[in-house]
């Protein structure tokens, strides 16, 4: 279906975690066009975990609502809490629960990207380019451990001159991908 552009993803091991067999799939299939050979695939929490603690996972991608009644924000929380090298594991959340207090949730349960479905392939090699290029220090305040959300909101998209305000509290409504960005980028650093 996609053919191979470059070897950028070889190195690395991949997990998607999705219910629906269709995005898996298209998901596999953009990873594929950045050189991704090594990507394994669930639907479950469960399963997500036994991957994971195998330990040569270098990147999840979740979506929100999994199979069996589980959540892909309950796999980064305990994601998170694992006490070894593990829980400095990259991990992208993909998913059209976009609402800001879902957003909040997630960034605030530990997440390192997140990706609004439907994406686009540029928005989901966006999302992990950050992860690869820009990795962020992972910190540990209070009940947080995860990575650090100060960052300039400009690094996903260079032509934006936006800042996270507070004014994207917006209740009810769905956010957009710049939006998110700018949520999970948290406040613009000072210079």
């Amino acid at each position: 279906m996609f053919q191979k552009t470059s070897d950028y993803l070889g190195p690395f091991k991949i997990l998607i975690v999705e219910p629906n067999p269709l995005m898996r799939r298209i998901t596999r299939g953009v990873l594929q066009l950045l050189g991704a050979r090594r990507i394994v695939e669930t639907d479950n929490v469960n399963a997500a975990a036994t991957f994971i603690m195998q330990g040569d996972i270098d990147l999840v991608l979740s979506e929100w609502y999994l199979a069996a009644s589980s959540y892909g924000v309950d796999l980064i929380r305990w994601l998170r809490r694992i006490d070894n090298d593990i829980r400095f594991t990259p991990f992208i959340m993909m998913t059209s629960q976009t609402r800001m207090e879902s957003v909040t949730t997630a960034r605030n349960a530990g997440i390192t990207e997140f990706v609004a479905k439907p994406f686009s392939a540029k928005s989901l090699v966006a999302r992990v380019r950050e992860v690869v290029e820009r990795p962020r220090p992972f910190v540990a305040i209070g009940q947080y451990f995860g990575p650090d959300r100060r960052r300039r909101a400009e690094v996903l998209d260079e032509k934006s001159e936006r800042r996270y305000t507070g004014a994207l509290l917006i209740g009810g409504t769905d956010l957009t991908q710049d939006q998110i960005n700018s949520v999970i980028a948290g406040p613009a650093r000072r210079r």
